[in-house]
């Protein structure tokens, strides 16, 4: 459908656009523009300094960047959970505190409304406005049933992407091949015993070659897990530490 708007001037020009907007095609395949090779992700700009927000003087490791990516992730994962299951709770509070507000913290309200406001444009624009996402879940539903995989392991495969959502892994491969990638970990996991090949599905549709990218995917999942080992062995040393300091005696 066309899509119709005024930019002024004769109706013969509000024809023509309205004609070029009709018949606009993209440059791009935007359902490309997500994916990044792991080459791309050593170079970010956060690790170059190298976009607006990241002075030349305060950019980030590969090691860094992925701690504060996982720790963005867990808050914004942690407020949406708790909103969901509280937001009626928490909607009804918020409007009847807000009627016996004082001035001052009307104030303070507003101030936090404008910054929200100010801040969910700038997601979108990071976002390009796109927010059409697939994830894998889907593709785990349907997987499931189609090769009777228990629902005790389509559940641990669910895990294993919640988990991995805090890594790049959704920017390296797509969402049909990150469920299957999923779904083999699970199955390993737990030893469950799949005679059926995942990748002769008659209701998922995966790319070619996606073979070698759900192998790829499963063996970054499993050094997503090595890191995050690492840095709870890490973390539980540094406490030990912590307790036995003298300024702790």
């Amino acid at each position: 459908m066309a899509t119709h708007v005024r930019l002024g001037g004769s109706s013969s020009g509000y024809a023509t656009a309205t004609a070029a907007l009709g018949n606009y095609q993209p440059i791009v395949d935007v359902s490309e523009q997500w994916y990044f090779t792991k080459e791309d992700l050593m170079n970010t700009p956060s690790q170059a300094g190298s976009d607006y927000s990241t002075p030349g003087t305060k950019t980030y490791s590969l090691t860094e960047e992925r701690s504060w990516r996982s720790r963005g992730c867990n808050f914004i994962h942690n407020a949406v959970k708790r909103l969901d299951i509280l937001k009626d709770i928490a909607y009804a509070c918020a409007y009847v505190s807000a009627k016996g507000r004082t001035k001052e913290a009307t104030v303070q309200q507003d101030i936090w409304q404008r910054l929200l406001q100010k801040l969910e444009i700038v997601v979108l624009e990071n976002c390009c406005f796109d927010l059409d996402v697939a994830h894998p879940y889907g593709y785990i539903d349907t997987l499931a049933p189609e090769f009777g995989i228990p629902v005790f392991v389509a559940k641990s495969a669910t895990a294993h992407v919640n988990d991995c959502l805090r890594s790049p892994i959704c920017l390296l491969y797509r969402p049909e091949v990150i469920a299957v990638a999923a779904l083999y970990l699970a199955i390993g996991v737990h030893g469950c015993d799949v005679k059926a090949d995942l990748f002769d599905s008659c209701k998922v549709s995966l790319p070619p070659g996606a073979q070698r990218e759900v192998e790829a995917c499963a063996m970054d999942m499993l050094d997503f897990y090595r890191r995050e080992a690492d840095v709870e062995r890490e973390a539980m040393t540094l406490q030990q530490m912590n307790r036995q300091s003298p300024q702790f005696s």
